[in-house]
């Protein structure tokens, strides 16, 4: 009896064994993984024993993330709303600081000299390479279906892009019947502005050429084609941004300075008048996309 007392009271003093509390990870899941930093570190120095001494945290704060970066007694802090940015900044950083840290070391007279450490990877400039579907409107007669080809290029906040547009066929028709079936191929230009990952401002210069074919009840249809250019302005919006990925919306406007027309010719309401035109292009057109791409 007196060992069962003994028992009981050596679980009373003892208590319960303490709960252990689970550290929060340093680097949170969605915006890299240590290893993955531990592997790109070794790649670039060539040697695994480096990646140990780094201190990398990543932390929410205020509606984005702080990057944290230790060597020793250094330390390098950076914020930015994306924290996958930032995971690849780590990389930048820590890279820098450790070859800094190694050209000011002493050199070993009794060791041979290394060989020279390659300079960090650039972060910039990034290119992209995407593809979009949408609506074109003021261009053809009627609202169309539009693909796009587009790619770019950018440093940091500022970039160029280039892309093609195909418009798919759509038609005109008057009140005698005479129609006039119509399709368009352009290119385009624009710069960049780039406030943040998420919004992107471009102004630029686009040219389309109209094919057309005369039909209905017209008695001889011919093909003819005119050119449409001007000045572009436009907005996009990117809220996806994952690895090598990105898919995001854009709207874009046109002024078109330079315009033609299809014409019926031999056919005029008032046979002392000019031909009859059945379609004029706008002055205005515009175009709204669903754009998904890769960039590196």
């Amino acid at each position: 009896m007196l060992a069962s007392a003994l028992t009981f009271a050596s679980a009373v003093l003892g208590g319960a064994p303490p709960a252990h509390a689970v550290p929060a990870p340093d680097i949170p899941p969605e915006c890299g993984a240590r290893a993955s930093f531990d592997r790109e570190l070794s790649k670039r120095l060539g040697d695994d024993t480096l990646a140990s001494s780094v201190r990398v945290t990543i932390t929410p704060a205020a509606g984005q993330y702080h990057l944290r970066v230790q060597i020793g007694s250094e330390l390098r802090e950076l914020d930015d709303p994306s924290c996958t940015e930032l995971f690849r900044a780590s990389l930048v950083v820590a890279v820098a600081m450790l070859l800094h840290d190694a050209q000011l070391a002493p050199a070993s007279p009794a060791s041979p000299a290394s060989p020279r450490k390659p300079a960090p990877p650039s972060e910039y400039p990034r290119f992209t390479l995407g593809v979009g579907a949408g609506v074109a409107l003021g261009t053809l007669p009627h609202p169309v279906l539009a693909l796009e080809l587009e790619s770019k290029a950018f440093w940091r906040h500022l970039g160029l892009s280039a892309s093609l547009r195909y418009l798919a066929p759509t038609q005109k028709v008057d009140d005698q019947a005479k129609k006039v079936e119509l399709q368009a191929l352009g290119a385009g230009v624009a710069g960049l502005f780039r406030p943040s990952r998420r919004w992107e401002a471009r102004l630029g210069f686009a040219v389309q050429r109209l094919n057309g074919e005369g039909g209905g009840s017209i008695a001889k249809g011919h093909q003819d084609s005119v050119w449409v250019a001007g000045p572009t302005l436009g907005l996009a919006f990117i809220p996806f941004q994952r690895g090598p990925f990105w898919a995001g919306l854009g709207a874009e406007g046109q002024l078109n300075a330079v315009r033609g027309s299809f014409q019926i010719i031999h056919y005029s309401r008032d046979v002392t008048g000019p031909p009859y035109e059945i379609y004029p292009v706008p002055w205005l057109a515009g175009s709204a996309f669903v754009r998904l791409g890769l960039v590196w």
